[in-house]
Formats: C-alpha cells, sequence, structure tokens
C-alpha cells in the first residue's frame, strides 16, 4: 500500500501505484515538527469514520480520506489484522488533518519519528 522514509527533517508516504487511485496523490511529505502527536492503535480500521472518499472492502480494508462530523479530515491506510498509528498533525497539511497508517512494526516507526522529531 505505501512505503515510510523519515528524514531528519521530514516523514515521506509512497504511496503504490493501485493506492494513489484511492488518496489521489503519489505522496504526502510531512515536516516533523508538524506531528502534533504519534499514537499508537490496535485497530486502524476503527479510526475511519464519517463520509469517505476512497476504497471500502468492509472489515478488511479502508484506502482514501474520511472526514468526521468535526471536520477533521483522515488520509488513512488500514487493513484488518495489523496494528496502526494515528500521526495527528498541528496543522492541515495535503488536505489532511491526520494520516492513519497500518504497518508491521509500528512501534518501531513511533520512536523513530519521536527520535527524530526531538
Amino acid at each position: 500500500m505505501f512505503t515510510l522514509d523519515i528524514t531528519p527533517a521530514t516523514l515521506t508516504v509512497r504511496y503504490d501505484q493501485w493506492t494513489r487511485l484511492c488518496v489521489r496523490r503519489a505522496r504526502t511529505d510531512i515536516p516533523l515538527e508538524a506531528i502534533r502527536e504519534v499514537v499508537p492503535v490496535a485497530k486502524p480500521l476503527a479510526q475511519a469514520r464519517g463520509i469517505r472518499a476512497g476504497l471500502l472492502v468492509s472489515g478488511l480494508l479502508k484506502v482514501g480520506t474520511w472526514t468526521g462530523v468535526t471536520g477533521v479530515r483522515r488520509l488513512v491506510c488500514a487493513r484488518r489484522g495489523e496494528p496502526g498509528l494515528r500521526i495527528v498533525l498541528d496543522r492541515r497539511i495535503d488536505g489532511v488533518d491526520e494520516l492513519v497508517l497500518s504497518l508491521e512494526g509500528a512501534d518501531d516507526v513511533r520512536r523513530r519519528l519521536a527520535g527524530a522529531a526531538a
């Protein structure tokens, strides 16, 4: 679905070709100073609520953007059975307020983001 690249200044999410169709972008670049919070989530599929633009395979997969009733826009790439991260931004970047990503090694990525942002 995607690959992550963490540099000293930026978190870059590069989307696979089929994922690009659902998220409507090839990549998302987030300055590390814009990351307010990185929260581990056991069930990232449950984080996607509201009006969606993207792909939903009920109970299995969610890829796209979800806008909640509070107006928070989440870019979601999540699948069942994988832990994930909810990355909360301090401002809207590239049209989203949060990223919800399923990935193996979510705890390691969370530690790397915390270390890079320090």
